[in-house]
C-alpha cells in the first residue's frame, strides 16, 4: 500500500484549525476529546475514557502483542486564582509557560457555559510598551475582561478555578508551514488520529491503544494512569522536538530542523539525572529500519532536556519498552510553527511501524 501524501496533507490542513482552536489547558481537555469522538465515530475502534479524562481508541488486531501510542490533548495555559473587587482576574500557570508569553495577549477564559474573551496586562502602570523590565512571574499579571466589579465577573460566568488559553489563531505560512497555539501536541493528535483512520478495516496489526492523553504538560498524569491499567508491550509517545534552526543559534546546538523529516527519539531530560528517557534501542533500530525501507526522511533527537509521556511510561509495570516519534517545532510554548511535510512523514512512519514492527 502506498499512502496518499497529498490526502494526508489535505486532512491536516482541514483539521488542524479546529484542533488548535479548541480550548484545552491541562485538566480541561474535554473540547478536544469531543472533537476526536466525532472524528473517530466511523472507525473500527472501541472508544472509552477514564477518570483522568483520557480518550482511548482500542483496535483489536490479529498479530501478537500490544502497542500504546500516546498524543496528549492538553496545552499550556493559565488558571484563575483570584478575582478582585474591581473585576480583574489574577492567575497561576498550567504547565511550562514563561510569564513573558502572557504580555498583552488575547486570552479565552473557559467557563461552565462557554468562552469569555480577555486581555492580559501587567502591574506596570500606564503604557505597557514603556516598561523598562518585563514582568517575571504570573503574580505580576492580571486579565482584563471588561468588568467593573467581582460581582460582574461572576455574572459573566467566570469564577476562580476556570482555565485560560492564550489565543494564537492558526495561520498558514508560505507553502509548507503553519503557526498556531497548541501545535504541541495537537499536530501529533492529528497524526495519531490519521493513523487510526488509515488502519480502519485492517486487522493485520497488533492490538493498538490510541491514547489521547491528558495533563502531559503538568507531569504526564493521564499517560501514567492509562499505561498502568493497559499494560502494553510497547509504549510510544508522539510529541514535538525542538527545531532551533533559527537566527542566532549555531549549528552545533541544533536538535532538529524544520522540513527535514520526522524525528526518532533517542534521549531526553537526562542532564539532571532525574526523569527523562533513553529510548529502547530495539525500538529505535526498528523505527530507523522502517523509515529507510519506505524512504521516509528522519532525524534523531538526542537532547538532555524536556520530557514526554514516554519518559514516565517506561518505568511502569516493571518496565515498558518505550520510545518516541516527534515532529520538529519552532517557538515551543508560544506561537508555535511546524512543517506540514514533517507531519506527513510522521504519519507514514507511525503507520508502517504499526504494520511491520515485530512486537
Amino acid at each position: 500500500m502506498k499512502l496518499d501524501r497529498k490526502q494526508i496533507e489535505a486532512d491536516f490542513r482541514t483539521l488542524i484549525g479546529p484542533l488548535c482552536d479548541a480550548v484545552g489547558p491541562s485538566g480541561f481537555e474535554d473540547e478536544v476529546a469531543d472533537l476526536l469522538r466525532k472524528e473517530l465515530s466511523d472507525c473500527d475502534v472501541e472508544l472509552f475514557d477514564d477518570v483522568m479524562g483520557n480518550l482511548i481508541a482500542y483496535k483489536k488486531g490479529n498479530k501478537k502483542g500490544s502497542v500504546l501510542i500516546a498524543a496528549h490533548m492538553d496545552e499550556i495555559g493559565l488558571i484563575v486564582r483570584h478575582i478582585d473587587s474591581k473585576g480583574f482576574l489574577w492567575v497561576e500557570t498550567l504547565g511550562g509557560i514563561a510569564p513573558q508569553q502572557f504580555f498583552g495577549k488575547h486570552v479565552i477564559i473557559k467557563t461552565e457555559t462557554g468562552h469569555v474573551d480577555g486581555i492580559v496586562q501587567s502591574l506596570h502602570p500606564g503604557r505597557p510598551d514603556r516598561c523598562s523590565e518585563m514582568p517575571k512571574s504570573a503574580q505580576e499579571f492580571y486579565i482584563e475582561v471588561g468588568a467593573e466589579s467581582r460581582e460582574e465577573v461572576y455574572e459573566m460566568g467566570i469564577e476562580e478555578g476556570n482555565s485560560v488559553s492564550i489565543c494564537y489563531p492558526v495561520i498558514f505560512l508560505g507553502k509548507h508551514r503553519v503557526g498556531a497555539k497548541a501545535l504541541d501536541d495537537r499536530a501529533l493528535v492529528f497524526i495519531l488520529l490519521e493513523v487510526v483512520k488509515l488502519l480502519n478495516g485492517d486487522k493485520d496489526v497488533p492490538d493498538v491503544y490510541a491514547l489521547f492523553s491528558t495533563q502531559e504538560e503538568v507531569g504526564a498524569r493521564g499517560a501514567i494512569t492509562a499505561a498502568t491499567r493497559i499494560k502494553p508491550d510497547i509504549a510510544i509517545a508522539l510529541d514535538m522536538s525542538l527545531a532551533v534552526d533559527i537566527p542566532g543559534v549555531s549549528e552545533s546546538r541544533y536538535i532538529n530542523e524544520l522540513g527535514r523529516g520526522t524525528s526518532i527519539k533517542v534521549m531526553d531530560k537526562l542532564s539532571s539525572g532525574v526523569g527523562g528517557i533513553l529510548a529502547n534501542r530495539d525500538l529505535v533500530r526498528d523505527m530507523k529500519k522502517i523509515a529507510k525501507v519506505h524512504e521516509i526522511p528522519y532525524q534523531i533527537e538526542a537532547y538532555a532536556a524536556g520530557a514526554t509521556d514516554a519518559s514516565f511510561m517506561q518505568t511502569l509495570n516493571g518496565g515498558i519498552k518505550s520510545g518516541g516519534i516527534q515532529i520538529p517545532m519552532r517557538y515551543v510554548h508560544s506561537y508555535e510553527v511546524c512543517d506540514v511535510r514533517d507531519v506527513v512523514d510522521t504519519v507514514e512512519l507511525l503507520y508502517w511501524y504499526v504494520k511491520e514492527a515485530e512486537i
